[in-house]
């Protein structure tokens, strides 16, 4: 639940405010005031996000900007009054600046406020050899709710993102020593797609080549130093929000709704590419015993919950960077890098030994598994033709040569 103090004596801005955020936003609780008074009594530690007016009916200056800055709440400034002078001595300390000027103002707040709730627990790793620069995006980044990790140079970012998995931007600067912006684009480019991870670059070269050449070598987009908050914020928002939609489209087009394992779509968007890239990898085919005579019998929900199970079981006893595929009804493909045969029948093994009865239900399951062919399909045919080999010699066993 996203709880937003609300600071505005506009009952108009009020409500349109509240009816806006509230609209694109699930989990969202608002506690309107309008006054300092009021809000020197509450207790603004419980909010995640104040939304506050440049005056109040009770204040001569910006006092009640100034107090929830020093409580330490993340604040979005709103205003009418169009003058550089407050703009310049808030924009670097409030997540944002925004002047009420017509219903945009309402469209740009929701979509900041949402993607401020969207950022929670989400890393962004900032590599720069100045440390001033680090902290200067870090400080930025963090008022915009997201998980900062820093890092001086490429080789530094490389070794970070080898112990880290779940980085979902990157923003690096071009000119370092040891490993610089360029050699780190294209080492990530080798594993991660533009959309799987973004990278946004900064640079302080007035060369357009090089500024083409940096775009050209992977990077999602490009800002200029010195670094400006608001350009950066709005960049790094907008680099997120194609990052989550890719995200969540891929996860519509690539996992199995019942079994939470990805479908077959993947081996052609990642496994093709993936089994180029491994010197040495496995594939196991498995396919439960008479499915079909569990679904006749049972019907058909208690045959889901075998599934959903067997997927469960099967993710549970791979690693982390093995792939469990429903390759088709009751069929699963699981790719493993970095492994040959034997060390996938070791764990295939323990798979089939750890099985548990699942609504009273016994089950087995057959399997092949391979390691040799040229290509993913040639792979596959080869585990495929094994399974079926387990099937004919009587089902309950796992054939990998």
């Amino acid at each position: 639940m996203l709880k937003i103090l609300l600071i505005e004596d506009n009952k108009t801005y009020q409500k349109a405010i509240e009816k806006f955020i509230s609209k694109e936003i699930l989990f969202v609780e608002f506690k309107i005031i309008d006054t300092f008074e009021k809000l020197q009594k509450e207790e603004i530690e419980l909010y995640d996000i104040a939304i506050c007016d440049y005056i109040l009916p009770d204040t001569k200056n910006d006092e009640h900007i100034e107090y929830l800055l020093n409580h330490y709440i993340n604040t979005i400034v709103l205003t009418k009054y169009h003058d550089d002078n407050i703009r310049e001595k808030y924009i670097d300390l409030v997540l944002d600046y925004i002047y009420k000027d017509d219903v945009n103002t309402f469209r740009y707040l929701t979509q900041l406020v949402k993607r401020y709730n969207k950022n929670k627990n989400k890393n962004v790793l900032v590599v720069d050899d100045s440390k001033v620069i680090r902290k200067k995006i870090s400080k930025y980044l963090k008022l915009f709710n997201l998980e900062v990790l820093e890092a001086e140079n490429g080789k530094e970012a490389k070794a970070i993102l080898e112990l880290i998995d779940n980085v979902s931007l990157i923003i690096t600067d071009i000119v370092m020593p040891i490993m610089d912006g360029f050699d780190l684009i294209k080492s990530i480019r080798k594993n991660k797609s533009f959309e799987e991870l973004p990278i946004l670059g900064i640079s302080g070269l007035n060369n357009n080549n090089e500024t083409i050449k940096i775009l050209k070598y992977g990077a999602n987009d490009l800002i200029k130093k010195p670094v400006l908050k608001e350009e950066l914020l709005i960049r790094v928002g907008n680099l997120l929000n194609l990052y989550d939609f890719i995200n969540q489209y891929k996860q519509k087009s690539e996992i199995d709704p019942l079994t939470k394992a990805y479908n077959r779509n993947i081996l052609e968007s990642k496994i093709d590419s993936l089994f180029h890239i491994y010197d040495k990898k496995a594939i196991a085919m498995l396919d439960i015993d008479f499915f079909k005579k569990i679904n006749d019998t049972y019907g058909h929900q208690v045959g889901d919950e075998v599934l959903k199970y067997f997927a469960n079981h099967i993710k549970e006893n791979i690693r982390k960077n093995d792939f469990l595929i429903r390759y088709g009804g009751e069929e699963f493909l699981v790719f493993m890098p970095n492994t040959s045969k034997e060390e996938a029948y070791i764990v295939l093994y323990k798979i089939k030994n750890s099985l548990k009865d699942i609504n009273g239900i016994k089950f087995t399951f057959s399997a092949g598994i391979a390691d040799e062919g040229e290509t993913l399909a040639e792979m596959i045919k080869i585990a495929d033709k094994r399974l079926y080999k387990a099937k004919n010699e009587g089902r309950n066993r796992i054939i990998f040569k």
